[in-house]
């Protein structure tokens, strides 16, 4: 329960700290375009992290990387009330990044190593995203932006106090075999790792504009924030209750495929009250994409920190590479072609995870070598 409620206090402050980092850029003197420049940049400094730690994790044990990341990454989000210019932004944005590299994949070992559900840890993880939207623009408004990032240090700090007490072991301390590299895990779980992130490219082609495809719907700005609250009010319930159950493969394939079957909803919603009943579809896909992939990549992995990490890492690569997708493609054929190519890189990915998984069936049946 503890690692469950370091997550959700951890993706809480993070959800806070970061809504109004566009805004905050704007008042610090960024155009549009360094703020899509800022938003890359940050992701690309917790990638780097998120290897480093996460396969040295699995070598060295998670207790140093789950307490001192969380320290690091309260110190690092308070740090940015003290921008005075966007420069120096930049340079707090990169320092929290890597900062917030360091635990989420020691925090997913340490889960697997105790024989915890990831579905139910992960849901409290998406039950932070909740918490910290809603409370998000609250302290904004009563304590300004710069409010949001001493709430959010706050949050991470009583996560590192609950860290402290986790116990955290080496998952083999006994083991003298060196682990197997970044890449080795990668070839690995390819088909797990490559059809998630083709899915989540297109996934992000739509967030990116998706608050503007709404208003175009007769959205206003407190529906947008309900259709939020209906996905990732769906997500906690699947996540709880039901991903646990589920064979890993199966829940990814599914996650896929409806992920591609919601993306074609939206484009054929008349209005914005059509758009309510996908978000619960939505959240069903994400669900049990997300669960199902994480487990498909850990479990029964003799490198769950490295795997994690990887999988952490494809989630943050997509976020740079959709949105400069999206703006190409919404600036030829609008926010319908976006939303179709969107359902289609969902459609590839189902494709190609199934053809994998019939692929390697097929090789241990006939035993191979070309394979």
């Amino acid at each position: 329960m503890r690692a469950r409620l370091a997550n959700f206090l951890a993706t809480t402050a993070a959800t806070i700290a970061g809504t109004f980092i566009p805004l905050y850029a704007h008042q610090l003197g960024a155009d549009d375009v360094g703020v899509g420049l800022l938003a890359a940049i940050a992701s690309l400094a917790v990638v780097i992290t998120n290897l480093i730690c996460g396969h040295a994790a699995d070598r060295y044990g998670t207790r140093a990387f789950i307490v001192y990341g969380l320290l690091a990454s309260a110190i690092s989000t308070l740090l940015q009330i003290f921008a005075s210019d966007f420069g120096s932004l930049v340079f707090f944005r990169v320092l929290n990044g890597l900062a917030l590299g360091v635990y989420p994949a020691a925090l997913i070992s340490h889960v697997q190593a105790s024989k915890e559900r990831l579905g139910r840890f992960s849901a409290f993880g998406s039950l932070g995203w909740t918490a910290g939207s809603l409370l998000s623009g609250a302290i904004a408004t009563y304590f300004t932006i710069r409010g949001t990032f001493v709430a959010a240090s706050l949050l991470f700090f009583v996560a590192y106090l609950l860290a402290l007490r986790f116990g955290v072991r080496p998952p083999d301390p006994n083991s003298n075999e060196k682990p197997a590299s970044l890449w080795e895990v990668f070839v690995r779980h390819r088909s797990t790792f490559v059809s998630v992130l083709i899915r989540h490219i297109g996934a992000h082609m739509i967030w990116a504009f998706w608050p503007l495809f709404l208003q175009k719907l007769g959205a206003d700005y407190f529906w947008i924030g309900v259709t939020s609250a209906i996905n990732s009010g769906t997500q906690f319930l699947v996540m709880y209750f039901l991903t646990d159950r589920g064979w890993s493969t199966g829940l990814l394939r599914l996650g896929l495929f409806l992920s591609s079957v919601t993306f074609v909803t939206f484009a054929l919603a008349p209005n914005f009250w059509w758009i309510l009943p996908t978000q619960i579809l939505l959240g069903i896909s994400w669900a049990t994409l997300y669960v199902g992939g994480l487990r498909a990549a850990t479990e029964g992995n003799p490198n769950p920190g490295a795997a994690s990490a990887i999988f952490t890492s494809v989630l943050n690569i997509s976020m740079v590479v959709g949105p400069a997708l999206g703006a190409a493609i919404v600036s030829i054929g609008g926010y319908y072609a976006l939303i179709y190519v969107g359902a289609a890189l969902a459609f590839i990915a189902f494709l190609y995870r199934h053809i994998s998984l019939v692929r390697a069936r097929a090789c241990r049946a006939s035993s191979s070598l070309l394979c």
